[in-house]
Parts: C-alpha cells; structure tokens; sequence
C-alpha cells in the first residue's frame, strides 16, 4: 500500500518511502508525540483482511517489543488505522549487510565481532522465547554502533500472510502449523524445509550459513532451482572456508561447520555459546585453532630468525620478568551462584538485595507462598542465611556503613535491626517508601514516597527533615546511594521535562543533574556510577569530590532484571557485584479462574498488565498495558465477546487505574504528563473522540471508583509533601473535588458499594493493613472487615459479599449486609493467590455473581532467578 508524504498514521505523519519487502512497505516518518523520527512498516492488505491475522500480529508485536537489547532494532509501537496495519519501529542509519556483501566478503575482524553482535541478539531473544526463523543479510542492518537485526519474530507472520493453504490455529497453538514451510530458502534449517516447528537452533544453522556468506561473499548452499537448492542444504556441506579463504582461522572454520550441522542436536545449543567463540576467536587472531603440530612446524622455519636474535630476545625476557615482579597480579571476574534459602523465593519488586560494605555477606528478601517478605542475612564464604525476626513485611532494605546494621522499611515506618538480629528500632515514619540509603556520617536519607522528595533521619531515630526538594515539575525523588563522604548521595528524578539520575547534599544547598535516566544508579566503589540502560548494567567513572562523570559507559551485565524504577544490584566496597537476570519487567497474566482457584483460561497473552476492570454489564476488560521500553502504560479494552481488544490512550506519558463509569460509555483515569502529577482524565471507551482532562491539581491523583448513580468519582490523593494518601471524592454535579477521608495513616484501593452508601478500603492505621468499611456520603461510622490484615478489597454485584487479598495471600470472601445497616461476616478463604505486588491499585477484578475472578498474575518465575556474584567486577571494564 503506497501512502503519500503528509498522511498521518494515528500520532504518526509519513515523510517519504524508504523502501520494500515481503511484508510491505517501509516509510520514514515523524512521531508528532515525541517529535522524533521512525520507520513504518505498513503491512500487506492481508493483515487487515484477516482479523485472526491481525489479531496475532498484535500478540506478536507486543512480545517482540519487549526485547531491549542494543542490537536488535526497537519495536516502539503497532497500529491500525483506517485498514492500514502498521509497525512503528527505531529509525536505523547505515546499510544492510545484503548490500554489504554486494562488495565482496567481510574482513575477519569485521566477520566475528559483527557475527558476535548477532549471536549476541538471538541469544536474548531466544531467553525469551522467541526465535526469529528468517535471518538473512536483508533482516541485519550495518550502523556506526554494530550490527542491528531486523524483523526479529514477525517473519513467520509475512509468511502466514502469504501462504494460502495454511489454516490459521487457535489462539492457544503455535502461530504455524506444523508442516508450514517459513523462511528464506538459502539460510533455512534442513528441518525447516521437512515443515518441522522451529527452535533455537534453527537459527543457528541459518547464523553459521550468514557468517559462511560474510567470510567468503559465496552463500553456504547454492543451487540452480528451488529442487536443488533444497537438496544441497539437506544433503550437501558448502565448500570449506580454507578452500575459499586460505587465511581464515580454523577456529571460525569449526564455529561455522557446527552451525551447519544438518541434525539440530549437533549444532551449537545456545547462541551464547557462539557469541563467545567468536569473541574467542576475535582476540585470539588469526592463530585461533591452529593446531601444536602446525604451530611447531612454524616455529621450526622461524628457528633461524630466532638464533639470530637471542641476545634481544634473552634482554627482553629479563625486562618481562621484572615487570611481571613489580606489577600486581592480573585479576579476573570470577562468577557465582546464590539460590534462595530453603523453600523461599526471592522478592526483589520489594527491594533489591544489598552486599554489606565489607564484602563478607548479602541481605536480601525472601518468602514462601503463605509468608511477607523478611530479611535474611548470608555470609558469602559458606553460604548459610539466617532469617531475621521481626522483619516480616520488610521492604527495601540496606546497610550500615560498618557492615553491622540493616535498615528496612515495613508496617509504615523505617527500622533497624542488627544484622545477626535481635531487638527492631522504629526510627520514623515512611508511608510509601522508596529506598535508603545509609551515610558514614550516621545519618539515613530515604525516599518516604513515591510522590515526595528524599528526607533524612539520624541513625537513632528522629524526626525527619527534608534532604530534597521538588521542583521544575518533578513528582518524585527515589532510591537514593550515599557517595563516600556521608554528604552528597545519587538519586533519581521522575517527572519533570527529563527524568535523571542527580546528585544531592544532606544541607538541601546542591542539587546537580548527571545523565538522562528513567532508571535510578548507585555509587560503586572505588569510583563508578552504575546504572541500567535497557537491560544492560554499566559503569562509567564518577569523581566524587568534583561531582561528574567522565569517560565512556562500560557495560558490566546483560539481561539485568529492573523493577519500574531501579535494577536489581547492589555491589561491596571490596570488588564484588550481584545481581539478578530477567526482564525489565516480568509479564503478568490475566487469567480467569473459579471460586475454588480452579483455572479456567487466559484472557490474553502475557504482558505488562495493571488494575483490570470488569465492565458492569461484564462484557469488556478496561488494563493498563505497560510498554517495556518505557515503562509507562495506555489504556486498553478487551472484548470478552468479540475476542478483540482496542488501545484507548497514546499518549507518551504513562496512564493507568481505568475505572467504568456507571453506564460503562466511558472509561476515567489517571495520567502523568506534561510533568506534573498525576491528574484525572476520562474518555470514551469506544475509543471514539478526544480525552478530556477532568481534574487538574497539585494533588497526585490515582482513579479509584464511580458511583452507580453516576455522581461521584472516588480517587485516592497526596498532597506531594510526604503525607499519607487519602480518599478524595469529585461531584460531578459541582465540579468540585473534596477530602473524604483524610487521617495521618495510608488508605488505598476504595471501592462503592452498589448501593452507594458505604465505601470499602484498605488502610494502616492499626500498624498493618486491614480492610474497613464506612458510611457515604457521610463517613460517620467504620466497620474493621477482615481479620489478621488484608487489602484491595472488592464488592459482589449485589453487595452481599465483600472480597479482598489477606497477608497470607488467599483470596478472601466475606457475607455482607447493606440494610438497614452494615454488617458482616467471618471472613472465609476461597484460594491461594500469587498476583502482581501493588500498593495501592487492584490487581484482580470478580464478576457481578461472584463465580469468577480475573487475576492478574505473575506470568514467570523470573522475579525468583537466582543471584549472580561477581568477584573483581572492575575487571570486566575496559582499559581506559
């Protein structure tokens, strides 16, 4: 479909093409958004003929989207307008390497490092389960920043889409049946041509047949006619590289014949492995493989020459030995592995794990499927850890400087506790916490909310004072990582025009910006700032007295896990880094499920969802989907009849908390844009006509529920000053927003009751979470619901049964009664549940009978990898 320059693409205007292939054609384009330049692929009319087609390309496109990696071409986005399928994608500069190869083969140097980069890409993309099953030199762009693969997963659409005889499966089956032949045919597996489902390793075979072509400049298998060429890659070996390229080290020779092999089992199993040849290979140079006898043959020719110049040789291995003797011993990474204790998990979404300073154990959070979070404590040399008691419910923890007290926050303030255990000191308030961090000057600075600058407390205990203040339209300063002098700490910066990781003083007096991050970094000794970017943890040099960075950024891991808005690492001041692999953020499945727990079904694949709403008449689900490379979410609806879904937001800025209104036409929410706070907006959930901005003002404002007479909006609100939230409601009748239940503790997760006149909440002001209920309009008397704590509670249709999430994790059912007045039951367990960690938002929603729940859970068990310890981790940077 050929679009003209000036067409717009929802927020996207087209410039000019760019070029074309099996799947459409591709366009440069303006985001209007974010003002920058894309690609667009538009797709072939089948796509948008076809809507089993469309619907998989969409489930495709959100999985592809989540590969952050910095070889592999960025998906930013998938749209259809107006029949017109689209995919917006990072606009690369450079050449494919099929137009490369038109001059002929590739340097060595240039064969392995660019086939590394490759390897490198397929390797995570196959972590996370995809395989690509079309590479070829026209899906890899050459840039000035190393190759990039193109089309990663989406190849197997272009050939449904072209391949009259297959019949589309179900949505739970394999986007190919079996006996679908995919692919390009010169860089096809031998399986791939017998029609069987590929793996991993069907990308490796095409791999060995690119870097064969890159070599040599002669493709791997060649033939007259489709008949013969087939033949060849089934039954024949291409010419050997030696024959086509004398110089060519065996090493890479072997690389490649294993890629090649015809039996998927003799191949290499992992692209890992061929990354790491070829790197290998890449320092070894040319005498990478060759054999000792050849290599003796050599050094027998060259005997003469070395005769001749003993005297300099013999000088020179007297100079190597004392520069040997001065020097200090080279060091190398050395890696380990730490599992969780027993039968626990790890919980990293509610603090990372933390190397005490000196080197000699780590504190991380663990639980089992009935129990909160605790602190335990492992020392690193024998590898026992320890549980520390009364830190149940425990979040964010970090160490003294001494390395002989832990701090943490739970049950709504900041403790201590000694780090072989014992008594828990309460040192202040922390309704929301986000991190601390503890200085050598014996003072604590820590982030008390989400929505709040960083305040600071004396180790003992005191009331804090604030270390931070808001400003340019930030809404929050979090996670901060003292630097060596006690004063000045790194934080990160939300909100505002660019969010960034800065650098502050406990005086308030300086406050400095360092670098463009969504993400918060941390201090390393001796002398790094590390910080994620993507899924990438680097480190680049920090000179703490003049307060800046200088140098180019290292990588240090890949494939680091990161949690909103800070990864999963922690490092000593003696040389030892950890942390764990796994996704940005790990997807969440909506999955329906009976009153028992029983699992009926998902109601879509993976992704990143938040706060699912039933529609009232049941027919629509209103979530956040959250985008991985942004960390911020839109507005959706899934169709529960139709099987279809339709986004409703594009604005860059992150929205979520959907709530119905009370005729389900339209669907209100919250969004955090233009760098203010969140501020309430609402739309048609048709998703026809504009947002209309509801209420704007300082308050941080997350959509809680409307009422069924369609006259109250209930959000829960922060005044940005460190308070606890309240529960605000807004007339739609006056316009006017009012506090309605304002307290000194943290309430969250209101909710109406069918009838109107009683609210249902979460709140802490008994030390814990508990689920209350109250009057309305007028909040004149309170009920305490559950029993032993709970949250996020949930009303039944008919208000005669009250739901919520106990702190053992079961889902809760409790008998209510509305008239003449409240009343309730013992609380009964209905399941087990293991949903996504929220502090104030929903993570399930329950139909108007009470017989089904729709959960939203944890899709993986990536949250719970195990641990990676680095020994000598600045030995992984490059030499400056």
């Amino acid at each position: 479909m050929s679009l003209t320059a000036g067409r717009s693409l929802g927020p996207y205007e087209i410039v000019s093409p760019i070029g074309a292939g099996g799947m459409g054609e591709v366009f440069l384009a303006r985001d209007t958004r974010l003002d920058r330049s894309v690609a667009i692929k538009v797709l072939n009319r089948e796509f948008a003929d076809n809507p089993q087609l469309k619907q998989r390309f969409d489930r495709e496109a959100k999985t592809i989207s989540q590969l952050n990696h910095p070889h592999i071409c960025t998906l930013f986005d998938v749209g259809h307008d107006g029949g017109v399928s689209f995919l917006v994608m990072e606009l690369l500069e450079g050449e494919t390497l099929a137009d490369r190869l038109g001059r002929g083969p590739l340097p060595l140097s240039e064969v392995v490092k660019f086939g590394a980069q490759i390897a490198d890409a397929l390797d995570r993309a196959h972590r996370a389960g995809i395989v690509h099953r079309d590479l070829k030199p026209g899906n890899v762009m050459m840039t000035r920043n190393g190759a990039k693969l193109l089309d990663f997963g989406l190849a197997k659409l272009g050939a449904m889409a072209s391949n009259a005889s297959a019949t589309l499966a179900t949505e739970q089956k394999p986007l190919t049946q079996e006996g679908t032949i995919v692919g390009t045919f010169q860089y096809m597996a031998p399986e791939q041509l017998e029609g069987v489902e590929a793996d991993a390793r069907t990308d490796i075979f095409a791999l060995g047949a690119l870097l064969y072509e890159m070599a040599t400049g002669n493709r791997a298998f060649q033939g007259k006619t489709r008949t013969s060429l087939i033949a060849a890659i089934v039954s024949a070996d291409p010419p050997a590289l030696s024959q086509v390229q004398p110089l060519t080290p065996p090493a890479l020779e072997h690389v490649i014949k294993k890629c090649l092999a015809k039996d998927p089992d003799e191949r290499w199993q992992s692209a890992h492995d061929v990354a790491a040849e070829l790197r290998w290979i890449s320092e070894a140079g040319s005498q990478a493989g060759i054999a000792a006898p050849l290599t003796t043959k050599r050094k027998r020719r060259e005997r003469v020459a070395w005769l001749l110049n003993l005297a300099t040789a013999a000088l020179a291995v007297a100079l190597t030995w004392a520069f040997v003797e001065w020097r200090k011993p080279a060091v190398h990474p050395i890696e380990s592995t730490i599992l969780p204790p027993g039968n626990r998990q790890f919980n990293f979404r509610a603090g990372n794990m933390v190397l005490s300073p000196d080197g000699s154990r780590i504190a991380f959070l663990a639980a089992d499927e009935k129990s909160a979070p605790s602190v335990f404590v492992r020392p690193l040399d024998f590898g026992v850890a320890r549980q520390l008691a009364g830190t149940e419910g425990a979040a964010y923890p970090f160490w003294s400087p001494d390395s002989r007290q832990i701090g943490f926050f739970a049950e709504g303030k900041l403790k201590t506790v000694d780090e072989g255990g014992g008594p828990v000191q309460i040192l202040c308030d922390a309704s929301q916490p986000r991190g601390g961090s503890w200085g050598v000057k014996q003072i604590i600075v820590f982030a008390p909310s989400f929505n709040d600058g960083l305040s600071s407390v004396p180790a003992t205990g005191g009331a804090p004072v604030a270390a931070t203040r808001l400003s340019g339209g930030e809404v929050g300063h979090l996670f901060p990582s003292f630097l060596p002098d006690g004063k000045h700490f790194v934080f990160v910066s939300v909100g505002g025009s660019t969010p960034a990781i800065c650098v502050g003083s406990l005086d308030g007096k300086e406050k400095k910006r360092l670098m463009a991050s969504t993400s918060a970094g941390a201090y390393a000794a001796p002398g790094y700032l590390l910080f994620p970017r993507g899924g990438t943890l680097l480190a680049q040099r920090f000179d703490v007295k003049k307060l800046q960075l200088s140098g180019l950024a290292s990588p240090v891991a890949q494939n680091v896990s990161l949690m909103g808005r800070r990864a999963v690492f922690s490092t000593s001041n003696e040389g030892e880094l950890a942390y764990q692999e796994g996704e940005s953020l790990a997807p969440t499945q909506l999955t329906w499920v009976d009153r028992q727990g029983k699992e009926i079904g998902p109601l879509a694949p993976p992704a990143l969802f938040f706060s699912p709403r039933l529609s009232h008449d049941g027919r629509r689900v209103a979530v956040d989907i959250t985008a991985p490379s942004t960390n911020f979410g839109d507005i959706w609806v899934f169709d529960l009849l139709r099987h279809v879904s339709s986004r409703l937001t594009y604005n860059p800025a992150n929205e979520s908390g959907p709530v119905w209104s009370a005729d389900d036409r339209e669907v209100f929410y919250f969004s955090e844009r233009d760098g203010r706070a969140a501020n309430l907006y609402r739309i048609s959930s048709g998703g026809t006509g504009e947002e209309q901005l509801l209420l704007d003002n300082a308050l941080t404002k997350l959509s809680a529920d409307v009422s069924r007479d369609g006259n109250w909006l209930l959000f829960i609100g922060n005044a940005n000053k460190g308070a606890s939230n309240d529960i605000w409601t807004y007339s739609f009748r006056e316009r006017k927003a009012s506090a309605w239940l304002a307290t000194p503790f943290s309430e969250a997760a209101a909710q109406l009751s069918p009838d109107g006149k009683w609210i249902a909440y979460q709140s802490n002001e008994s030390g814990r979470n508990e689920v209350y209920v109250r009057s309305f309009p007028q909040s004149r008397d309170k009920w305490l619901v559950s029993n032993g704590g709970g949250g996020a509670p949930a009303w039944r249709g008919d208000g005669r049964e009250l739901y919520y999430i106990s702190a053992d994790r079961k889902m809760m059912a409790v008998a209510t009664k509305l008239i003449p007045d409240f009343d309730s039951g013992v609380p009964v367990p209905l399941f087990e549940v293991r949903l996504l960690d929220h502090p104030s938002l929903r993570q399930y929603d329950v139909t108007a009978d009470g017989g089904r729940f729709l959960l939203n859970r944890l899709a993986t068990d990536e949250l719970h990898a195990p641990i990676t310890l680095v020994q000598n981790w600045t030995a992984k940077l490059k030499k400056e």
